[in-house]
């Protein structure tokens, strides 16, 4: 038996399901992981699942950030295909990652190639908060398979229009970047939060996002070097690369 064959066994077992998935191998481990509570599962499932990560991500380009300049760049790509000291991850107030099996959403990409390791520390952090995770605030976890050394957790706003939106949003990038700082990081990768299901225009918050970002290289970066925004589409790629010309970069 394979090692994704038996951690598809193992996580049917642990979620009680019975039959075969009707995906393939990939997509089937992929959507089990995404609905596991990670409690007490063996040392024997968290080193196959490594495996089967590890072997996935050999089979992928990574994206190293020693290629890209110094100061703020932009990217269009895959965000845990960077090896980076931080990638950020776009979270909802529970910070446990996405449980839609396969969903397309950056928290669920995240979670699903970095392992269950991620929840399971997660769970922990939020179980001593004791409290939904507020807007604009960051918490780091390990980035296990993939190849940054840490995820930094945020929770965007859900866009009603707002100042506090706008006040929320700039909060989530210099908390990052603060963060970042302490931990003496030099890279740090964004993706561009809010902007997908909690519906904030892209236009405002890339703007919101570049200003964030170059202000803080301006007054207070000391270790942070290269600052990138990943997007996922050519529109937004446009949509930052104008906000970028607007801002002088």
């Amino acid at each position: 038996m394979t090692d994704i064959e038996w951690c598809i066994k193992y996580l049917k077992g642990v979620n009680r399901i019975e039959g075969d998935l009707s995906f393939d191998k990939e997509a089937s481990f992929r959507a089990l992981t995404n609905i596991t509570m990670p409690v007490d599962l063996s040392d024997e499932f968290y080193r196959r699942q490594d495996a089967v990560l590890q072997d996935i991500l050999s089979r992928k380009k990574v994206v190293d950030v020693s290629s890209f300049p110094e100061g703020v760049s932009l990217y269009q790509g895959d965000i845990t295909l960077f090896k980076a000291d931080a990638i950020v991850n776009a979270c909802n107030s529970k910070m446990l990652g996405c449980f839609v099996p396969g969903h397309h959403c950056i928290d669920n990409a995240i979670h699903s190639f970095a392992g269950l390791q991620v929840r399971r520390d997660m769970m922990k952090i939020m179980a001593e908060q004791g409290h939904d995770e507020p807007n604009g605030q960051v918490k780091v976890s390990l980035a296990y398979n993939l190849p940054s050394q840490y995820i930094f957790h945020t929770v965007g706003p859900i866009y009603s229009g707002t100042p506090m939106d706008e006040k929320d949003l700039a909060s989530c990038y210099l908390s990052c970047l603060r963060k970042a700082e302490e931990m003496k990081l030099e890279s740090i990768v964004f993706c561009s939060l809010s902007t997908g299901i909690f519906g904030f225009p892209i236009e405002k918050a890339s703007k919101i996002a570049i200003n964030s970002v170059t202000s803080f290289l301006k007054k207070e970066s000391k270790n942070v070097k290269k600052i990138i925004f990943d997007v996922f589409s050519q529109f937004d790629y446009q949509t930052y690369q104008l906000a970028m010309k607007e801002a002088g970069l």
